[in-house]
């Protein structure tokens, strides 16, 4: 049976969310053998047709269900949380988890910022072990609460979760040629600009801070130390997060999409920048200027424009830290209502 582009669309749209309800290595054979239903029931519905339209395919998929029912109907056993509110079990765990390791980091970013924290590394032990202990409770919470209500609400009908059932059009999933298509060029400047940046702050750390200076072409280079310690005992985590965000370019250049993997990457490492960036802005100053003035002639208070500078900085990390803030909740709310293949 021959389908139009629109009814083709959908059709992939809809088995695309049938894959993503799936585990394991087969959902690929189940998704084809669901397809292969599909385009059977089509033809014996409408066998005039010479052409299938959207509203034909839509008819039969709202007869199917949405794909989390189509999907669950495959899933091995489950125990604890059975195949009817596993899908919903599955998203609440995913909003829940979402808020609470969204609340914790907030939360110890607010405290690096204006608390008395002395030991980064520690305190990022710390932070990883609160995550952990906060998502592990709320999972369990969460997993708790539908078991008993598959125990105590068997044989009976819950208005809510079979609402999740239902088709749904807008709920379907973008198909991968419109959702995850990269920008070549866009990751190839991101690469360039990753190594610049992971060689540039090699050499600051090798230098102790120090930077190359010419006061005039008949005057030999001088090394003027322009960063602080404070700012360089920063210098190995902006290099790790450097190198995994060029891995991560690397990859997407390489495949040609997002996945799931190298979205939530990025929500990783995003979180690890604003983590980074209010201990930075609690350890000003990152910057002095003090060394151009032993070197220099000019008559320039150098100590105050290395405060001003400094309060430049911090203003423009905390917008940064406002900003990604706000850009990892979008993608993560993304991620969870459309998660990528």
């Amino acid at each position: 049976m021959k389908l139009n582009k629109e009814a083709r669309e959908l059709l992939d749209r809809y088995l695309l969310g049938v894959k993503r309800e799936l585990p394991g290595k087969q959902r690929e054979d189940i998704a084809a053998e669901i397809e292969s239903y599909l385009l059977d029931l089509l033809e014996e519905r409408f066998p005039k047709s010479k052409e299938t339209t959207a509203a034909q395919v839509k008819e039969i998929l709202q007869e199917m269900g949405a794909p989390r029912k189509v999907a669950a109907q495959y899933s091995s056993q489950r125990y604890l949380v059975g195949p009817r509110l596993f899908p919903a079990y599955i998203l609440v765990l995913k909003i829940v988890l979402a808020a609470v390791i969204g609340a914790l980091t907030l939360s110890f970013i607010i405290n690096s910022v204006i608390g008395n924290t002395s030991n980064i590394w520690l305190a990022i032990l710390e932070y990883f072990g609160t995550i952990w202990n906060g998502a592990l409770s709320a999972g369990g919470s969460i997993t708790l609460i539908f078991a008993l209500i598959e125990h105590f609400g068997e044989g009976k009908e819950i208005k809510e979760i079979d609402e999740l059932q239902e088709f749904n059009l807008p709920n379907l999933p973008e198909l991968p040629a419109e959702e995850k298509e990269t920008g070549k060029i866009g990751l190839s400047i991101e690469i360039v600009l990753g190594v610049i940046g992971i060689a540039f702050f090699t050499y600051i750390n090798s230098t102790g801070g120090r930077v190359p200076y010419f006061f005039n072409p008949q005057t030999e280079m001088e090394l003027v130390r322009i960063f602080t310690d404070n700012f360089l005992r920063y210098v190995p985590l902006i290099l790790a997060l450097a190198g995994l965000d060029l891995t991560r370019s690397g990859m997407l250049l390489a495949q040609g999409y997002h996945s799931s993997l190298t979205n939530w990457w990025h929500i990783c490492t995003q979180s690890a920048h604003v983590v980074l960036m209010g201990f930075m802005i609690k350890s000003l100053p990152l910057i002095s200027l003090e060394g151009f003035q032993k070197i220099n002639a000019v008559d320039l208070d150098f100590t105050h424009l290395g405060s001003l500078a400094n309060t430049g900085i911090a203003i423009g990390m905390a917008v940064g830290i406002v900003g990604t803030a706000i850009e990892i909740i979008r993608k993560v709310i993304r991620e969870i209502r459309s998660p990528s293949a």
